[in-house]
């Protein structure tokens, strides 16, 4: 069946003194990805899933809206990655692969979007989870594509929810640098992928390799 993390439990949003340790805790991220309507704090599935059909996507973090960042060029670097791994996957049986819309509930309160997941179905049923907007998932493999509006707190955040959750393996790219970062706990990177490597399936999807050079295909050098 699907899994849902067993741990972290049920998150109740946390007090803080100032609004600099509010902010600090989400991440340093820019105000104006931060969603004041509902009021941060009282924020939940309900309000993310009504955004969302508005056309504004946005993860749940300690009861706060956050809007998703993300440029044309970022979902482009996003969607050949995807590409190749639906590609490799279609012509094995070993899970699915979803993009940067599609929401997760890592934990109870807690709402991450994954630029690209990649699922097993060792762990889970997809009738178990097809009716579920949010499904209660966690990634084996998560994939983060750098923005500008991103920062490093935010996505150091991320990892930690991940790798908390079960997730084996993540891979941080920048599409400026043209290089990708690969974790397989939260902290400093394993290793750091330039653009003549290709990123390693690894045990989590065993076979898949992703040439680095095709991860920026059409993308240009600088944006």
């Amino acid at each position: 069946m699907a899994q849902a993390p067993s741990h972290p439990p049920l998150i109740t949003p946390r007090r803080f003194e100032t609004a600099a340790d509010w902010l600090r805790e989400l991440g340093d991220i820019p105000l104006d990805r931060i969603i004041f309507d509902p009021w941060p704090g009282t924020a939940t599935e309900d309000d993310v899933l009504e955004l969302e059909r508005r056309g504004r996507l946005c993860e749940l973090v300690d009861g706060t809206l956050v809007e998703k960042g993300m440029g044309y060029w970022e979902s482009v670097v996003a969607m050949n990655l995807a590409g190749m791994l639906w590609s490799f996957l279609n012509q094995r049986n070993l899970g699915i692969v979803s993009g940067e819309s599609g929401m997760m509930r890592l934990f109870p309160g807690c709402v991450r979007i994954p630029d690209v997941a990649f699922v097993s179905f060792a762990r889970i049923k997809l009738h178990e989870i097809s009716t579920r907007p949010i499904p209660p998932l966690y990634p084996d493999l998560a994939v983060e594509v750098l923005s500008e509006n991103n920062t490093r707190n935010e996505i150091a955040r991320k990892l930690r929810e991940y790798f908390d959750c079960g997730t084996q393996v993540a891979w941080v790219i920048d599409p400026r640098a043209r290089t990708a970062s690969v974790y397989h706990r939260a902290g400093e990177p394993t290793s750091v992928a330039g653009i003549d490597a290709s990123l390693d399936g690894e045990q989590v999807v065993p076979g898949f390799s992703a040439p680095m050079i095709e991860l920026f295909r059409n993308v240009p050098e600088h944006f």
